[in-house]
Formats: C-alpha cells, sequence, structure tokens
C-alpha cells in the first residue's frame, strides 16, 4: 500500500483533533459535576476548535482534498455528507461560543457550555471515525496519484498560511499541551 502524504495528514490532524475532543468531553464532564474550570481554559478550548480543528484542519478538507477526490468512484455523496458535518461541528462550536461570552458577561451558562463541549466531542468522535474510513479507502484504492498528492501538499501549506501560519498551528499544539496538562484534566483519584 502507498501512503500518500495527504492522506496521511489528515488522519495525523485526526490524532490531535481526538486529543481536543478528549479535553471538551473532560472539561464537559467536570462542569457537569459543578467542578471548577477557568472560564479562560474554556475560552482557549473554544479558540483551538475554532482555529485548529475548523480553519486549519477543515479548510484542508474543503479547499483541497474534497475536491480533488469529490468525483473518483462516485465518493461525492460521501464528502457531501462530511461537508454537512462540518457545518454541525460549526454550529455547535458557534453556540458553545456565545455561551461563554454570556457566562465572561456575568450570566451562569455553566449547563450550555458543558452541553455544547459534550455535542462537540460526540460530533468528532462520530466524524473523525468516518472520516478515518473514507481516507483508508482512498489508501487501500490508490485513488490518488503521485502528482495529486504532491499538489494536495503544497495546497495544505498555502491552507496552514491562511490559519495563521506555522507558528500559529504550532501556537495551538502549545494551547492543547497547556490545557492537557491543566489540574482538572488529570484523572481523579478515589
Amino acid at each position: 500500500m502507498n501512503t500518500l502524504n495527504a492522506t496521511h495528514d489528515l488522519k495525523q490532524d485526526h490524532l490531535i483533533i481526538r486529543r481536543v475532543r478528549n479535553i471538551a468531553e473532560r472539561c464537559s464532564d467536570k462542569l457537569y459535576d459543578n467542578e471548577s474550570i477557568p472560564l479562560e481554559d474554556i475560552e482557549i478550548i473554544s479558540v483551538v476548535i475554532e482555529e485548529f480543528v475548523d480553519r486549519f484542519h477543515h479548510g484542508k478538507e474543503e479547499k483541497a482534498y474534497f475536491p480533488q477526490t469529490r468525483d473518483k468512484n462516485g465518493f461525492n455523496e460521501d464528502i457531501r455528507k462530511f461537508l454537512i458535518e462540518h457545518e454541525l461541528g460549526r454550529r455547535i462550536a458557534r453556540m458553545l461560543l456565545r455561551e461563554i461570552k454570556a457566562w465572561r458577561r456575568g450570566t451562569d451558562s455553566r449547563e450550555p457550555v458543558a452541553r455544547f463541549l459534550k455535542s462537540y466531542a460526540v460530533f468528532i468522535t462520530d466524524h473523525t471515525g468516518k472520516e478515518d474510513k473514507f481516507f483508508d479507502l482512498i489508501e487501500d484504492k490508490g485513488r490518488i496519484s503521485t502528482k495529486e498528492d504532491e499538489v494536495l501538499m503544497k495546497y495544505y501549506a498555502v491552507c496552514r498560511e491562511q490559519a495563521g501560519g506555522k507558528a500559529r498551528v504550532e501556537q495551538m499544539m502549545k494551547l492543547i499541551d497547556y490545557l492537557e496538562a491543566r489540574e482538572w484534566m488529570k484523572n481523579d483519584v478515589e
């Protein structure tokens, strides 16, 4: 099997996105348990969702990968569903941000923030699982040529610049590391 860099790159993003999912889910659980989570940490989660997951990763898929694979052996319907799911993720993220802002202004938005974090975590689990199966199919069937792969990788570099450049993407990774190291993320000892 010839591993394509463009497909592999997206699957690697999914590993990072699942880390974001774990953070969102843990934060939601803690909020439902009435534990204190710094609002700044929740705001960071929202920024990572918007900038890394949506703008950077979904940008690569929507602007490059999906258009390249859309007409390959009937993948059009799969891609249409993925795009609809991306919009669902954006809507959940917007509702989360709205509730975070309300909380920042003094409204007790603990429950809706917890709900939207949980919803986003469920979305990520379902969505990345389906996309990974799709990417495996693309790789197994050799649906992208080496030349197409090279073009996609060049476009990914453009997507990274549109998302703030290499430094901003690295900053997103540091924010994920920061969140994972927070006390509220650590396993409870009973």
